[in-house]
């Protein structure tokens, strides 16, 4: 879930957010972050030790975004392919609405050879892989459900949900809100894609 945290601490991840999404996780630097935020190093160092807690900070939070806003529409009372696609299109329009964290997940994957971690860093690292465990749960739960129902083909889970989920994170490869996104696109783009991945999985 989301953990609450200051008002300043949450400027600080949006800017980084942003500066990674814009510049590459690599090249992005605490002075462009500081900049994009119209603040001082200080006043980030204050709140994260260094680039690389910022960065794993930034990604635990988009993990967050999508739990939270997942877990607030299940409903064990649906069944488990009414809900699972519900859950799918709640996950599309989260992000949509954080793209800029997303992105820089993306970005991560795609980066360099891995660095030297500080402590601070590895338990950001080891509290995202935990989240994402968790979060994976939820979809795979309702799958298994939804397969004991005769909804959707019998297959194996993690295959399943791994597809699941890249297809329900394609928006971050293509999607460009600067070129103009109006609330009709956005629903159009969540309902579409949601259907595209619950359509792999039917029976």
């Amino acid at each position: 879930m989301l953990e609450q945290i200051s008002t300043s601490k949450s400027e600080i991840l949006d800017a980084a957010a942003q500066c990674f999404m814009t510049l590459g996780t690599d090249r992005a630097s605490v002075d462009d972050i500081a900049a994009q935020l119209g603040s001082t190093k200080g006043r980030i160092y204050h709140h994260f030790p260094s680039k690389g807690a910022l960065l794993a900070a930034v990604q635990l939070r988009a993990a967050r975004f999508t739990h939270r806003a997942v877990a607030q529409v299940i409903d064990p009372s649906l069944p488990a392919a009414t809900l699972l696609e519900q859950m799918a299109r709640c996950h599309v329009y989260e992000v949509l609405n954080s793209l800029p964290y997303h992105k820089v997940i993306l970005h991560t994957y795609a980066g360099t050879s891995p660095k030297a971690v500080s402590e601070v860093e590895r338990d950001l690292q080891e509290k995202l892989r935990c989240g994402q465990r968790q979060y994976e749960m939820l979809f795979r739960n309702e799958l298994a459900r939804g397969i004991r129902e005769g909804s959707f083909e019998p297959r194996n889970l993690t295959v399943a949900v791994a597809g699941l989920l890249l297809i329900l994170n394609s928006p971050v490869f293509w999607f460009r809100p600067e070129r103009g996104a109006s609330q009709q696109f956005i629903d159009t783009i969540a309902r579409d894609v949601s259907s595209m991945a619950l359509a792999s999985l039917r029976a």
